[in-house]
């Protein structure tokens, strides 16, 4: 078994419209036994169009007869980096231009490695889940400005912070603290890799939660906000940071699914992004001191010569109803969110109850998030419209007695429970927003309940149990192979 990492800078590739407050980076492991393969890439980059994506894993395949299966197009939805149009066409050229000759060179110098693993359990210590069901008014999401208790259990009773558009209905469920409890991923993983000199040639760490830190003062008011926006690689790239002063080597993060779940960030009100970031040196400094304390006391030596494959499934997914079958102009945009905004103030004026009210919110959220999602995040096909069908893939990677599974879009901790409660015979490790971003795939309790995850998602009801269905034969068939 071989392996090696790389570390590419980012700078000059993408359309820049911001200061850069740090570097922005790809950060790439390679490994390698007999005639399997596997690059994962893991990027800086807030999302990717999926056909972008896939044109770079072709060029990467294309350039060193790596399999395309086997190739990673992971990013880490960093809040405060390029997302979209800024990486389409010539900017993706670049970034193909950029990394293809530290790939190829990564082949060449692959070098045999023994492996050292450290599995951490975080609990609910460092991150929480940001939705949940409000009774009488219905499901809220939390982006920002919880408070924690004395055993830090998140929870809050401020309207303000629930993205109910200016609305704060009068209900006796806000007279004490509103728990924000739902299930969290606890999980956080730590490898080295040691060459037989004993050098570190690189780390590959695994965590779930949202790098929108950067640009936390976007929720918090500040006057001068269009002055605030830096490139910031987030708290995953201070981490990295750290694992490669301590231990040496090239350090890689992988994100696990974080739709609905949220760090337990800084509550100081009008911050800068100058607060922004250190705010994420801080949650870097946290956890990934919990990570390397866990990993120096408890780390032990895997055999990394154990079975070693991938492969790739792409899995066809409905698209929610009021999806439109074709693209339509602006001017049913607008109609359909003055609508819904109507609907709002006259269901607020008519003294309907809360639950009525908090409905036609989120269908007025909803139809400002589908204009945005349709236009400036997806670009749909056409074929895609008129079929209401969506193909996304599966990465699957056995390795070392661990089962990597890339999932599409930004996926709930749901998902990383179902991979987990099924493949028991393995440690299953699930890695979000795989080759392209879809934005978010909600389950049906989502769409249900309403909040961000429902406004922001493409897919029906029947989608994430679809892809379950379709995914889990697949995957048990590649474990027993």
């Amino acid at each position: 078994m071989k392996c090696s990492f790389a570390k590419v800078p980012l700078r000059g590739t993408f359309k820049e419209v911001w200061p850069y407050g740090t570097e922005l980076y790809g950060r790439f492991i390679y490994l390698e036994k007999g005639d399997e393969k596997a690059l994962i890439c893991a990027f800086d980059f807030l999302g990717t169009f999926p056909f972008e994506a896939r044109r770079w894993r072709k060029a990467v395949s294309e350039a060193t007869g790596l399999p395309e299966k086997s190739i990673w197009y992971h990013e880490l939805q960093v809040h405060a980096a390029p997302e979209a149009e800024a990486l389409e066409g010539e900017y993706m050229d670049n970034v193909i231009e950029r990394t293809l000759p530290p790939i190829k060179d990564m082949i060449a110098r692959a070098e045999e490695f023994d492996l050292y693993a450290c599995e951490a359990d975080f609990g609910t210590e460092c991150t929480f889940n940001r939705e949940q069901y409000v009774e009488g008014l219905g499901g809220v999401t939390i982006w920002t400005g919880m408070s924690f208790d004395e055993q830090g259990r998140p929870h809050t009773e401020d309207k303000s912070i629930m993205l109910l558009q200016g609305y704060e209905p009068d209900l006796p469920v806000f007279d004490k603290p509103i728990y924000f409890d739902n299930p969290n991923d606890p999980k956080a993983y730590l490898f080295k890799f040691v060459n037989k000199k004993g050098e570190t040639i690189g780390t590959l760490s695994r965590f779930a939660a949202h790098p929108d830190v950067g640009v936390l003062f976007e929720q918090r008011r500040h006057p001068d906000i269009d002055k605030m926006y830096h490139y910031n690689h987030d708290w995953p790239g201070y981490m990295s940071e750290s694992f490669e002063a301590k231990y040496g080597g090239i350090s890689v993060y992988l994100n696990g699914p974080c739709g609905d779940l949220s760090t337990k960030k800084d509550n100081t009100m009008y911050c800068t992004y100058e607060d922004s970031d250190a705010d994420c040196q801080r949650l870097a400094k946290w956890f990934g001191g919990k990570l390397a304390d866990a990993f120096d006391t408890e780390a032990h030596k895997v055999d990394a010569n154990q079975i070693f494959k991938t492969d790739t499934f792409t899995i066809p997914l409905p698209m929610k109803e009021d999806i439109p079958h074709e693209r339509m102009d602006k001017a049913y945009w607008d109609k359909r969110f003055l609508d819904a905004k109507a609907a709002v103030e006259e269901a607020i004026a008519a003294g309907e109850p809360a639950y009525k009210v908090k409905h036609l919110i989120d269908e007025k959220w909803r139809s400002m998030q589908l204009y945005h999602l349709l236009f400036y995040k997806s670009k749909y096909t056409q074929e895609e419209l008129t079929t209401h069908i969506v193909n996304v893939d599966v990465t699957v990677m056995s390795f070392a007695g661990y089962l990597f599974v890339g999932l599409p879009g930004e996926c709930l901790v749901d998902m990383t429970l179902w991979l987990r409660s099924e493949f028991t015979g393995v440690k299953t490790i699930p890695v979000d927003q795989v080759n392209g971003y879809f934005n978010y795939m909600a389950t049906p309790r989502t769409l249900t309940l309403g909040g961000y995850t429902y406004w922001s998602s493409w897919v029906s009801r029947e989608a994430i149990p679809t892809l379950k269905e379709k995914s889990y034969p697949l995957i048990k068939a590649f474990l027993e192979k």
